[in-house]
C-alpha cells in the first residue's frame, strides 16, 4: 500500500538522533498508527514491536509485569500505541529509559508512544517523564502533504529569507497551468472537507460524511466518556455546536455561558476538553506587554471544514470565517516543523484595527491577512501597512493570503499571495 508522506517525519528522524523517547499525540484518526507502525520504521530500516492499548489484554499485561515486558522486548524500536489508556506505564518506561542511560552495555531501545488525548499524557509526562521526551503532535493532512508538491513551500522561504524575492516570482510564473489547477483542485477538496486521512482516502461524498458524523459520536460518547468531565452529554454537544459556530471569532465565555444557561466554570472546563482533544484551538492576542496577551479575550478556532459540517449540521459557518479557521489549520501544522518553532497571534487595536494573524520569531514578526475573496486590492493592505509602520523594526513584509491565482505587490513590501502556492509550493 502507498502511503502519503507527512512532513513530520523529517522532524522525527532528526530528533530521535538526540532523544530515545517521542511522545505522538494528535486527534483520532490522524494517522498516528500508521505513521509509527509502517512510515518510521521503514525510514529508519530497523525492526520494531508494535503494542497497542485499546486491547485491553495487553493493559492487563503490562499492569502486572510492565518493566519485564519492557525489558525483554528485542528490537531497536518499540511502538506503544494509545498510552492515555494505561497511566500506570509511565513510571515502567521511566526505569528502563533510566536504566538504559546508566548501562553502557544495554542496547538503546527507540520508544514512540503515541496517544489521542493530551489531558492524561501530559499530566503523567510532567510527572514521570519530563525532560526525557520529545513532543510532537499529529495533525490532519495539510495541504502540502496531499498536493505531493515536492518543494518547499513559500511561507518556509519567506520566514527563512525575511523577504519575497526575484527567484519566488519567477518561480510563480513558470508553474505550468496543468499544476496550477491541480493544486487549486486540490486546495478545493481541502478546503470543503478537511485533512483527516480516511476521509481524504474516500472518494464518494455519502461516505466521507458518514465518516466524519461516525468519528464526531466516538469522539462524543468514547473519548470525553473516557476523560469523566462530562456530567451531561447532551449538554456538552449543544457547548460543541454553539462555540464551533463561533469559529474565527473572540470568544466571549460569559457569553456563551449565558447562551448555553450553565456556569462560566463549566463552560471553561468544555473548552478546556475540546482543546485537549484537539477539536478546538485558542489563539492570543499579540502586544508588546506580555502580561497582556494573558488578560485579553483569544480567538477560537475549529480548524477542520469537514468536522465542522457535521458539528453544525444544517447550520453554516460563513465563508469568511471558514477561509480564516482553514489558514489557521494550515498554519499550525507549517510552524510546528520549523528548526525553532514561532508563535502564532491575532493582532487587534481598541480602535477595532486588526491583522488575523502574526507569527512571532526570535527577530521577525510575519503579519498576515486573510481575504476569502478571489482577487486582492489595494485598500487590502491598509491593515498591513500601518501595523508595518509601527513594528518597522521587526516586519519585513506583510502578507494577503486570499484563493485566487495572482502573485503580486499590492503595497510596498506588501504581496498578495495564493493559499495554495503559500502553503504548498
Amino acid at each position: 500500500m502507498e502511503y502519503i508522506k507527512r512532513s513530520i517525519i523529517d522532524i522525527i528522524l532528526s530528533r530521535i538522533r538526540r532523544e530515545h523517547v517521542i511522545v505522538l499525540t494528535g486527534a483520532r484518526q490522524t494517522g498516528k498508527t500508521t505513521l509509527c507502525e509502517y512510515l518510521i520504521p521503514e525510514y529508519l530500516k530497523q525492526p520494531f514491536t508494535y503494542i497497542s492499548f485499546d486491547d485491553p489484554d495487553e493493559r492487563l499485561r503490562f499492569q502486572s509485569s510492565a518493566i519485564a515486558i519492557l525489558e525483554s522486548i528485542k528490537t531497536p524500536i518499540v511502538i506503544l500505541d494509545e498510552v492515555q489508556k494505561i497511566p500506570s506505564l509511565f513510571d515502567p518506561i521511566k526505569y528502563v529509559i533510566d536504566k538504559q542511560k546508566r548501562k553502557a552495555g544495554i542496547e538503546k531501545k527507540f520508544f514512540f508512544l503515541t496517544g489521542s488525548s493530551q489531558i492524561v499524557l501530559l499530566k503523567n509526562i510532567k510527572e514521570t517523564l519530563a525532560g526525557r521526551v520529545v513532543l510532537l503532535n499529529l495533525y490532519p493532512f495539510s495541504l502540502s502533504e496531499v498536493s505531493v508538491s515536492g518543494t518547499v513551500p513559500l511561507l518556509a522561504r519567506l520566514w527563512e529569507d525575511t523577504k519575497l524575492t526575484k527567484k519566488d516570482v519567477e518561480q510563480f510564473r513558470s508553474l505550468s497551468p496543468e499544476r496550477v489547477r491541480l493544486i487549486i483542485q486540490k486546495r478545493d477538496e481541502h478546503q470543503l472537507w478537511g485533512g483527516y486521512p480516511p476521509v481524504w482516502l474516500s472518494r464518494e461524498k455519502a461516505d466521507k460524511i458518514n465518516w466524519l458524523k461516525d468519528y464526531r459520536k466516538t469522539y462524543v460518547e468514547r473519548d470525553i466518556s473516557d476523560v469523566g468531565q462530562v456530567a451531561n452529554i447532551d449538554t456538552f454537544v449543544q457547548a460543541q455546536k454553539l462555540l464551533c459556530a463561533r469559529t474565527a471569532q473572540i470568544l466571549s465565555i460569559s457569553e456563551v455561558a449565558r447562551d448555553l444557561s450553565l456556569a462560566v466554570n463549566t463552560v471553561k472546563r468544555y473548552i478546556n476538553l475540546l482543546s485537549m482533544s484537539f477539536q478546538c484551538y485558542m489563539l492570543p492576542p499579540y502586544y508588546e506587554n506580555i502580561g497582556k496577551r494573558f488578560i485579553k479575550s483569544p480567538k477560537i478556532y475549529f480548524p477542520d471544514p469537514g468536522l465542522n459540517r457535521v458539528i453544525l449540521g444544517e447550520l453554516a459557518v460563513g465563508s469568511g470565517a471558514s477561509y480564516e479557521s482553514w489558514v489557521f489549520s494550515e498554519l499550525i501544522k507549517w510552524k510546528q516543523l520549523q528548526t525553532i518553532e514561532p508563535d502564532l497571534f491575532f493582532y487587534r487595536t481598541s480602535g477595532g484595527m486588526e491583522i488575523d494573524f502574526l507569527l512571532k520569531g526570535e527577530k521577525i514578526v510575519l503579519p498576515i491577512e486573510v481575504k476569502s475573496s478571489y482577487k486582492v486590492t489595494y485598500a487590502d493592505g491598509r491593515n498591513l501597512e500601518s501595523f508595518m509602520a509601527e513594528y518597522k523594526r521587526v516586519v519585513p513584509l506583510g502578507i494577503v493570503v486570499y484563493r485566487g491565482k495572482e502573485l503580486s505587490e499590492i503595497r510596498r513590501n506588501i504581496w498578495a499571495v495564493p493559499d495554495w502556492f503559500l502553503f504548498a509550493g
